[in-house]
């Protein structure tokens, strides 16, 4: 089987089968690659240019890769290309070789009304500039067919002091009291042989200190100096600049908001200059929406534009419980037992190993012997039960993938239920995580109905929510989706499209439940709740799950989570789960999971090698009573929190406001708020200080303007001042606003 895809899978490795560039400049040297599986045969390649057709060969680049070389072209034009071996060839493959086009100079603007201002770029490239509520700017490829006129600097809409002016030294700038909020400086293009621009670059010079938002940052909160992708990306623990659920939307100290208003995937770096590059699709390039005033204000009007934010039922606000070995009735059994032999209170259970593993509707038969009754007992122990779900029809490797899965199968591609490629045959993964299953395909009323059909008796049963795992599969940017969407901007929405189809399935059928999602996009305040996905029990991982929490509430997720302890590796140290678990307590959402105990870290022992981060489980692992002692007690105070989490969770939801919030929402003149990355506020009135470095008995506190009680010995405090403050493993520095 010959493997190829164009733009490759991930933007942190070379996957090996890619090419590079993808999308070619006139003059840069091109490399087209694949892998063959099964075969020793050397493929060739068929590529089809403005010369003609002809064969190349390629050369080996070890482990069944292959690389072609293709040139460099002189002149923008359509290429297309195909591998092949005496047994297979695969479909055609096209690029267009660009021409790139930096435009510095406005050519002519018109000011059609007191709001509204148009300026042309170039020959056909035009900007619209309105103000309203946020200044929109829009740019797009088209003829200037408004009559010149002069411009005051002057857009009614837009907040006193603010004045936009036609730069010489750029293209258009935005001051606020004559001091610069923003200058674009060039809009580059790349042009296709037809002269159709397929990508942009907007450069702008920004002026401030910090950069928050951008979605959940594992790397910085503040994303000065750095760089994201913009792409939903899966990438097993230590994320660094990646991310699970990025947004294009970022706010600086000096009043500025600023949300890329896109489906595509926007790239943007932060550095002496600022750039955002994304490719397009139609007439209209890019559009942004600038919002100005404090960052709850900027915050607030983000949400607003984005969706109203959904709020989870009061009993999410409890601790949850997981581990993926829990795969049958007698570990089930185990946990309630240990609930009740330790006094440990828990509202939530979450099973991943439920399912037949094939359908993921169907409970695996020889491990349940009555799910029906297991989900009641597990209701009885007042738990609410979450199971786990993937968004594929599953390629079964071992040959054996059982009737149900079959007709499941037969079926969905029968009818039209699954992402398509561009040649219009089903969808594969392409590769790693669930490689060569099908994608469902939300955006077809149909298939969402065959989908849920077949899991509506789940709810009958009682279950309340659904662990939606996954979603970052859909590589191919040529695939296409019912609505009409290409895989290019489909694949940051679909995480959107799969958490929100659960939603509406519980909602339609009378269910208050909760998603437990890992990816997300813009908007993600509309599809609660969120967790952090994939780490490694360790320190730098932990102090990573913080930063994330907190850029994650700058970007709109309200409701966040993490896996406490981390979800891989070996079993975390005392030291390490119980600082972890001091922070789940005062997090939106507190709960622990563990990966596969026959994963790779399992010595050999395979099931028998017990990794769940439970209290009980961590305890008898490493032999300390206290282990369990302190986590419980984390849990009870926990449970003394609800009446708390459950009005801030309201107020939040109403008012646009994350649960777990940065301080600069409430402090944003204070400069020391801005500069601090590791606390953050619990709602409105507890200020949390985690701990996430080891061998630490205590640290620094910055408490900003106030009076402030610490929360476990009740001593006042005056704030804007830093405490050095004793943390035993017992507590944690949290404190409460009195005023």
């Amino acid at each position: 089987m010959i493997k190829h895809l164009g733009e490759g899978l991930t933007p942190f490795e070379d996957c090996g089968f890619a090419r590079q560039p993808e999308m070619p400049c006139v003059g840069e040297s091109i490399k087209v690659c694949c892998r063959v599986d099964g075969s020793d045969e050397v493929p060739s390649l068929r590529v089809k240019d403005a010369a003609g057709q002809h064969i190349l060969t390629g050369s080996s680049t070890g482990n069944d890769f292959y690389a072609f070389l293709l040139g460099a072209y002189a002149a923008p034009e359509r290429i297309d290309y195909q591998f092949f071996t005496s047994e297979e060839e695969t479909s055609w493959f096209s690029f267009d070789v660009t021409q790139r086009e930096r435009l510095t100079q406005v050519a002519a603007a018109s000011q059609s009304s007191p709001d509204a201002l148009t300026l042309l770029l170039g020959a056909d490239v035009v900007v619209s500039l309105r103000a309203k509520e946020a200044l929109t700017v829009m740019i797009e490829q088209r003829a200037f067919t408004e009559a010149s006129g002069d411009f005051s600097g002057i857009l009614d809409g837009l907040p006193k002091g603010i004045r936009l002016s036609i730069c010489n030294g750029g293209l258009w700038a935005l001051y606020w009291d004559d001091k610069l909020l923003f200058r674009i400086t060039a809009c580059e293009l790349w042009r296709d042989c037809k002269g159709r621009i397929v990508k942009t670059a907007l450069s702008m010079e920004l002026p401030c200190r910090y950069i928050l938002g951008t979605g959940e940052r594992f790397d910085s909160v503040n994303q000065q100096g750095r760089a994201a992708s913009g792409k939903v990306t899966e990438k097993f623990t230590f994320q660094g600049d990646q991310t699970y659920l990025p947004v294009p939307f970022w706010m600086t100290e000096t009043g500025l908001g600023w949300r890329r208003v896109s489906d595509i995937p926007a790239a943007m770096r932060f550095g002496e200059e600022t750039v955002i590059e994304q490719e397009t699709e139609g007439s209209i390039l890019c559009e942004d929406s600038v919002f100005f005033g404090t960052p709850a204000q900027i915050l607030s009007a983000f949400l607003t534009q984005t969706g109203k934010p959904v709020l989870p039922p009061e009993w999410a606000f409890g601790v949850w419980i997981s581990g993926n070995g829990w795969n049958c009735d007698t570990e089930v059994e185990e946990q309630l037992s240990c609930l009740k032999r330790y006094g440990y209170p828990a509202s939530v259970m979450v099973l991943e190993q439920w399912s037949d593993e094939r359908t993921f509707y169907r409970w695996h038969e020889s491990h349940w012997s009555n799910p029906a009754q297991t989900v009641c007992r597990i209701r009885e122990n007042g738990l609410h039960l979450v199971l786990w779900q993937i968004p594929v029809i599953k390629h079964e490797w071992d040959g054996n993938p059982g009737q149900a899965l079959m007709e499941d199968t037969e079926k969905a591609v029968r009818q039209g239920y699954v992402v398509k490629s561009g040649d219009g045959t089903p969808y594969r993964i392409t590769e790693n995580w669930f490689h060569h299953s099908l994608l469902p395909d939300f955006t077809n009323p149909a298939a969402k109905k065959w989908w849920f059909d077949k899991r509506k008796y789940l709810l009958d049963m009682g279950v309340e929510g659904f662990k939606t795992d996954g979603g970052e599969f859909l590589f191919e940017k040529t695939a296409r989706l019912h609505n009409g969407l290409t895989g290019r901007a489909a694949h940051n929405l679909y995480p959107m499209q799969y958490a929100k189809a659960y939603h509406d399935f519980m909602a339609d059928n009378g269910v208050k439940g909760v998603t437990f999602s890992r990816a997300g996009y813009t908007g993600a305040q509309t599809v609660p709740i969120h967790w952090a996905g994939d780490q490694k029990s360790e320190w730098s991982e932990l102090k990573a799950q913080l930063r994330a929490g907190i850029s994650a509430g700058l970007s709109g997720v309200l409701f966040w989570s993490f896996d406490i302890g981390g979800f891989a590796g070996p079993i975390p140290s005392k030291e390490l789960y119980l600082r972890a678990t001091a922070m789940g307590c005062f997090c939106p959402v507190m709960q622990w999971h563990s990966e596969p105990r026959n994963g790779q870290f399992s010595g050999g022992m395979g099931e028998t090698y017990n990794n769940d981060r439970s209290p009980w489980n961590l305890a008898a692992q490493l032999g300390d009573e206290s282990v369990l002692t302190i986590a419980t007690d984390y849990a009870r105070l926990r449970e003394s929190l609800r009446p708390y989490l459950w009005e801030e969770a309201q107020y939040c939801a109403e008012h646009l406001r994350p649960m777990m919030a940065h301080l600069c929402l409430d402090a944003t003149e204070d400069p020391m708020a801005w500069r601090v990355e590791d606390e953050y506020m619990l709602g409105r009135s507890l200020l949390v200080a985690p701990l996430t470095e080891p061998g630490m008995n205590r640290r620094t506190v910055y408490l900003p303007k106030g009076l402030w009680r610490d929360y476990f010995t009740h001593e006042r405090y005056h704030g804007n001042q830093t405490l050095n403050v004793s943390c035993p493993l017992e507590r944690i520095p949290v404190y409460e606003r009195m005023e």
